[in-house]
């Protein structure tokens, strides 16, 4: 939950915050509604956003901001000194700054620096009639200072806003958007937690007999049982459980088994007295009424009619959907987008927090949920009483599996087909301009992560190279692919520099995440034996792709690489 923090980090003084907070209104009673209050009649001005990636000792500073200021430090360690007062940070921050504050940042010496400060401004209309408005500067902020989370939010909207910088289609009405998303995400909410006060572990009834419910939504749950594990008495446990999740226990189990009902419904061929049981039902008939009387629709019927108010939590199914003409009510974005649905700050992997609130997708009241099989269990956990989640395993299919999957769930056959029609028509004419230019060559595809180098084969980064322009890759990755099926059983296997045995390629791709690994990585390659080893570092062919455009495996991104990796290997000189 994003929060504004009350108290400083361990080695902030704690009275810069309340020098920094606006006397409009303090944490305790700010809410989502103060927010919408704040922002009616407001107008927000992007100004500017730049991203710093430095080293070693750097100083940054201006006696008086122009602009409301708003600084992410994802990577700093150094000192920050804010209207006088000095504090040291060591980790990823962030603050928000109104006009007139003094600020410095200085970083220490031997780390490395990646920060993004995005100035806008703020017109509050002062008179609004039917022939004319007129609006003023708005200086305050209801919450300033220092901010706890939710940093990959936040650093995604800082990403955008620093690529729109210097865009020229399209910049200011994208910008309001992603600095209003950006407001409400450093904006304070109400703690679920504080409901009830004088709880011992407020939240430990809540998780073991929710967990309960999910485990058992089969079988017949009595309230009793339920209060049972809750050490409550029934009635209060009840109430308390409402207070908490907006429905009473009853409502909450009967929701779970009709949004696995219709989980079956999409995705199985059961007969209708079949996924009845499978839910708790043995009377069909019973079934039938319910579902009908929750759903609005028969059970017989609920497959074929059209959803369209999709929430997606992978960023690769947000891509398939817009693929397909639809655009989800909220979803996990990466990358490039023709429109841009609301955004969910979800985690990539299963094993990071999962920091977003039900309130959110309660908002947005979807009729489907879309997910890859690693997100399933958080997503069960959080939100399966909300809306049916549907799963699309991840590695058993390549990308047109993973299209073809979800169109036939959203009733987009004829778009999934039209969309791979034209695809490999854009292929075959990359290809074709490939030949007439005598590009026969073979290509290693790599990235550079945290937890080591890896080679990529015809998934993922490697797609557009190997399957759409059908190039060559190295004779390791050819023997792993042997006998296996197009994009799926391999991935990526992992090397070591110098270590290049069956490895070996006329040109290397490699993905990077910043203009600072950038420019370490080609340093190293110009003096580092093991690097200049490999035949396309000696020769002087290789490139260096963003790895946030090319990570996302899906047909609208996958298009956008093929024109760069077409450009790239025809027109455009090596960066070595």
């Amino acid at each position: 939950m994003t929060t504004f923090q009350s108290t400083a980090h361990s080695s902030i003084d704690s009275h810069l915050l309340h020098q920094q907070t606006s006397s409009t209104s303090e944490k305790e009673s700010s809410t989502r509604a103060d927010l919408d209050a704040f922002l009616m009649d407001i107008l927000i001005e992007f100004r500017q956003a730049e991203q710093i990636i430095t080293r070693g000792k750097w100083c940054w500073s201006t006696t008086e901001l122009a602009h409301h200021t708003f600084i992410y430090m994802h990577k700093f360690t150094g000192t920050l000194i804010m209207n006088g007062t000095e504090s040291h940070v060591a980790r990823k921050s962030a603050c928000l700054c109104t006009p007139g504050t003094s600020i410095e940042l200085i970083g220490d010496e031997d780390h490395d620096i990646e920060l993004y400060v995005i100035h806008f401004d703020l017109y509050r209309a002062t008179e609004k009639t039917k022939a004319r408005r007129i609006y003023e500067r708005e200086l305050s902020l209801p919450v300033t200072g220092w901010i706890q989370g939710p940093f990959y939010g936040i650093q995604r909207i800082a990403v955008q806003l620093t690529h729109l910088n210097n865009a020229n289609s399209q910049k200011d009405l994208k910008a309001q958007l992603f600095l209003t998303e950006l407001l409400h995400m450093l904006w304070p909410q109400e703690d679920p937690t504080d409901v009830v006060a004088g709880q011992d572990e407020p939240e430990q009834w809540l998780r073991s007999t929710l967990q309960y419910m999910r485990e058992n939504y089969m079988h017949e749950i009595k309230l009793e049982k339920l209060a049972e594990l809750a050490d409550m008495h029934p009635s209060y446990y009840s109430q308390l459980f409402k207070s908490r999740m907006q429905k009473n226990p009853i409502e909450y189990i009967t929701h779970l088994r009709m949004n696995r009902a219709k989980e079956l419904l999409l995705t199985s061929d059961l007969r209708i007295r079949d996924v009845a049981r499978e839910v708790g039902y043995r009377d069909e008939f019973y079934f039938s009424r319910r579902f009908r009387n929750h759903a609005g629709y028969a059970p017989t019927s609920y497959a074929k009619q059209v959803h369209r108010n999709i929430v997606s939590l992978s960023y690769p199914y947000t891509d398939h959907l817009m693929t397909l003409g639809i655009t989800p009510c909220a979803a996990q974005i990466q990358g490039h987008l023709p429109h841009m649905p609301k955004s969910l700050t979800l985690p990539f992997h299963a094993y990071e927090p999962w920091e977003l609130g039900r309130q959110a997708f309660m908002d947005v009241n979807p009729e489907l949920i879309l997910t890859k099989d690693n997100a399933t269990g958080k997503a069960m956990e959080h939100i399966g009483d909300v809306a049916p989640i549907i799963t699309i395993p991840w590695n058993q299919t390549d990308v047109f599996g993973h299209l073809h999957q979800i169109a036939s769930i959203v009733d987009r056959t004829q778009a999934a087909t039209d969309w791979l029609d034209r695809h490999e028509r854009k292929a075959e004419r990359a290809r074709k301009k490939m030949k007439e230019l005598a590009v026969d060559i073979t290509v290693a595809v790599g990235t550079l992560t945290p937890k080591g180098p890896r080679m990529y084969s015809h998934r993922n980064f490697g797609h557009v190279f190997y399957r759409s322009l059908q190039l060559a890759a190295p004779q390791r990755i050819q023997s792993e692919l042997a006998g296996k099926s197009p994009g799926v059983g391999f991935n990526w296997l992992p090397f070591t520099p110098g270590e290049w045995d069956g490895l070996e390629a006329d040109v290397l791709v490699l993905a990077i995440n910043s203009m600072h690994e950038k420019a370490t990585l080609l340093k190293e390659m110009a003096s580092n034996p093991l690097w200049n080893s490999h035949p396309a570092v000696k020769n002087g062919r290789v490139h260096l792709i963003d790895w946030n455009s090319w990570v996302v495996y899906a047909p609208y991104s996958i298009n956008i690489q093929l024109d760069e990796a077409l450009s790239m290997l025809t027109n455009k000189p090596s960066l070595l």
